[in-house]
């Protein structure tokens, strides 16, 4: 199996516009093929420039001069490459031949190459996700928690008891409402643990969710 190549994906161009565009062009599909397909390689074409200059490409270009760039670079697989120098050519054709025009079949080919272009673009749950979760115990210091969300910034932080599993989420408005319950109940705040104040989550269902007997069975079929 080929090994991850990370740097790859970092240097992708944002996708939001470029998505927009997409799906504006499939929509046009159905009403003007010719004209959804000349735009999808002028959006193609845009978007390679954008992918190409990341790598540090520098002055004007065109579609095949980003792909030969890119190509050189490592950057899409060969492939994709290879896809992208045939509608280089299907390009120069509609740009020196009067009158003609993409196919509808080669306008939807179009565009859903470059959905799957996007797609590569687009952060994963991997891009997004926090690697170093900060966790408190179950039986940890309130003031100690508190003090440890308002240093560092935390808004919520995730709870586990002793055998490290997740049992809740303590949030900030939770030290706020367990504060004003100390005061009412003449208790010291500081005297507080985590365990005190957490409330009910679905985490703890989560946690404790075991399949049924009939969910065992549709798992195996």
């Amino acid at each position: 199996m080929p090994r991850r190549q990370p740097q790859k994906r970092h240097r992708l161009p944002p996708v939001e516009g470029f998505a927009r565009r997409a799906l504006a062009l499939r929509a046009m599909l159905n009403d003007d093929s010719a004209s959804a397909g000349d735009q999808a390689l002028k959006l193609l074409e845009e978007y390679l420039e954008r992918l190409a200059y990341g790598y540090g490409y520098v002055g004007d270009g065109s579609l095949g001069r980003y792909a030969n760039f890119l190509r050189g670079r490592n950057a899409l697989d060969e492939d994709i490459i290879e896809r992208i120098d045939a509608y280089t050519q299907v390009r120069n054709c509609l740009a020196h031949s009067y009158g003609l025009q993409t196919s509808p079949d080669l306008a939807a080919e179009l565009v859903e190459f470059i959905e799957l272009l996007l797609k590569r673009g687009a952060p994963t749950a991997e891009d997004l996700m926090t690697h170093a979760v900060r966790t408190v115990d179950l039986g940890a210091s309130l003031a100690h928690v508190r003090d440890l969300m308002i240093r560092d910034g935390y808004g919520r932080l995730p709870v586990l008891r002793d055998d490290r599993r997740i049992v809740g989420l303590l949030t900030e408005r939770d030290l706020v409402a367990a504060q004003a319950l100390a005061e009412r109940a003449h208790r010291r705040f500081d005297e507080l643990t985590v365990a005190d104040v957490l409330p009910p989550d679905v985490v703890i269902a989560l946690c404790a969710w075991r399949p049924t007997r009939r969910a065992r069975r549709w798992r195996k079929r």
